[in-house]
Order: C-alpha cells, then structure tokens, then sequence
C-alpha cells in the first residue's frame, strides 16, 4: 500500500496497472490528508512533545482560529500551526481543560 497527499484527486489507476504487472503483486495507492500524514510519520511539536496526533489521538476534530482568539494567543500562523500546516490540535484541548478545571473548583467550593 502506498500513502500520498495530493492537493486535489488524481487518477493512479493506469501507474497502478503497471507496477502490479512489473512487480506481479496486488498494489494500493491511498490518499491521505495532511493530519493523516503527521500521524504515520509522527514527529515532535513546538512544545517539545510527541505529535498529540500521533501519540493518542484517534480522530480529528475541527480547530478554529476562534478558539486560538478565546486563549488570547498571539495569532503568528508559526506558532500556532502543527507540522502538518493546520492549526496545532492542542488548541482544541484548551477549551476542554479548562472547562473540567472550572467544574472541579466549583464542585470544591461548593463542599
């Protein structure tokens, strides 16, 4: 099986035709987006840590740059964008983190 990214959809059928021909074996072509690509290839992010994609996460929510705007991030597309080029998936937890936080300190307080 081979993994590519391509901007649009392009049309292997007849690549694949001969290399399965040449190589006398069944062959798969899959494109992948770019999320998908850091998550086989892995790697670390600016924070020093494993690519959260790659490392635990299973699915891939959206991420806005409203939420980067709600942290009070400075908006540098260089720092807030994973090695995929998309916004780091981190902000996304931001939001969750902090709302747990919030509904245990309440739940303290209200001891």
């Amino acid at each position: 099986i081979f993994y590519y990214t391509a901007v649009g959809r392009t049309d292997f059928r007849e690549l694949v035709k001969d290399l399965a021909k040449e190589f006398k074996m069944r062959i798969e072509m899959r494109q992948v987006g770019v999320r998908d690509e850091a998550k086989m290839i892995g790697g670390l992010g600016v924070c020093g840590r494993q690519l959260c994609c790659f490392s635990f996460m299973k699915d891939f929510k959206p991420v806005t740059i409203q939420r980067a705007k709600k942290q009070k991030i400075v908006i540098n597309p260089t720092k807030i964008s994973g090695l995929c080029g998309r916004l780091m998936c981190c902000l996304a937890f931001e939001k969750e983190s902090r709302g747990r936080m919030y509904a245990e300190e309440k739940a303290e307080e209200d001891k």
